[in-house]
């Protein structure tokens, strides 16, 4: 029977509404027929009331994937492109030492020209110069061309996303691919990259990670009163402007008295108008431990501003303007 090619069930599984992205990416695991929270736990050797609370409301059917732990360090998985971060808006998880990413996510990256779902068969196809990708949901198996591969865990659904293996998937279309243990980082390099030296295209190199609970605290609440509605990458900037403050001899040299400085009237609205003590989304949650442990898109930039709904002159007038990234405006 001729395949149809099913663009709306496709975008129903692929290109749905974006959810929010966990705090940490964990080690998954796919149930198997007949296996228990109980025998998972012994399995993993991971304590069964700890595996049941990370998984309260979760549904142990054969094919669904479960949460086992967070990745050392609670860490999040981070995709670079030719030394370029590359956000999703869903954190990627790890099975059987495989990371696996948002498909639609990882094609778009790679610069894969075409993206299908087949309805019949529930495969995701990706055609790129010649070279036909098959990867049917749910199974550990995936096709080039005609030929079958194994793949060590299988195509699954994930907070309403279809996750594949990003090593398998990236080098099928000639990408290589890194893992980098000591930052959690998958590394993709096209065969054409050659490193590019504008600073302002490279992340700064990383900083200590030592920090503490409070500095998440406080600076993920920061990020997100003051960058809700922006980017990724604009959270991930605010985060790094408190941080330069922190290590200048101008402000106060914890991130609460950054926040909270008032030596030259009170530093950020939110302080002011009480937005400071809602609770931060997991997105902003990620940029802030992004940027703790030591990734900067901006800089030494110390300041920021929404020009269209900013009062206040002073940055614009006295200080030296960066770049931009939404709606905000960053400055030396």
């Amino acid at each position: 029977m001729k395949k149809i090619i099913a663009s709306i069930a496709f975008a129903f599984m692929m290109i749905i509404l974006p959810t929010k992205v966990n705090a940490s990416s964990y080690i998954m695991h796919t149930v198997k027929s007949g296996e228990t929270l109980n025998s998972i736990s012994k399995d993993y050797q991971v304590n069964y009331d700890q595996l049941s609370r990370l998984n309260a409301g979760a549904e142990l059917n054969a094919g669904n994937l479960i949460k086992i732990r967070p990745i050392g360090g609670g860490k999040s998985i981070q995709i670079y492109l030719n030394d370029q971060f590359v956000s999703s808006d869903q954190a990627p998880y790890m099975e059987r030492g495989r990371t696996f990413v948002p498909i639609r996510f990882i094609a778009e990256a790679i610069g894969v020209t075409e993206i299908k779902w087949d309805e019949i068969s529930e495969e995701a196809i990706l055609i790129k110069e010649g070279v036909t990708l098959r990867l049917p949901l749910r199974k550990a198996t995936a096709f080039i061309g005609e030929e079958s591969y194994t793949l060590d865990a299988p195509i699954n659904i994930y907070n309403g996303r279809t996750f594949v293996p990003v090593r398998f998937v990236s080098e099928v279309f000639d990408v290589d691919v890194k893992w980098d243990e000591a930052t959690a980082s998958v590394k993709l390099y096209t065969k054409d990259y050659t490193p590019v030296k504008e600073p302002e295209m490279l992340l700064s190199p990383a900083r200590s990670s030592a920090y503490s609970e409070e500095d998440l605290y406080w600076l993920s609440r920061l990020v997100h009163a003051e960058a809700e509605a922006e980017p990724f990458e604009g959270k991930l900037a605010v985060a790094n402007c408190v941080i330069n403050r922190k290590k200048s001899k101008d402000f106060p040299n914890t991130i609460k008295g950054v926040i909270f400085d008032t030596n030259w009237g009170v530093q950020y609205t939110p302080v002011a108008n009480g937005k400071i003590y809602n609770n931060p989304s997991e997105e902003s949650i990620r940029a802030a431990r992004m940027a703790l442990e030591g990734q900067n898109n901006v800089g030494e930039c110390l300041y920021f501003l929404n020009p269209k709904k900013s009062t206040n002159n002073w940055i614009i007038k006295n200080r030296t303007f960066y770049r931009r990234i939404g709606n905000h405006d960053f400055y030396l």
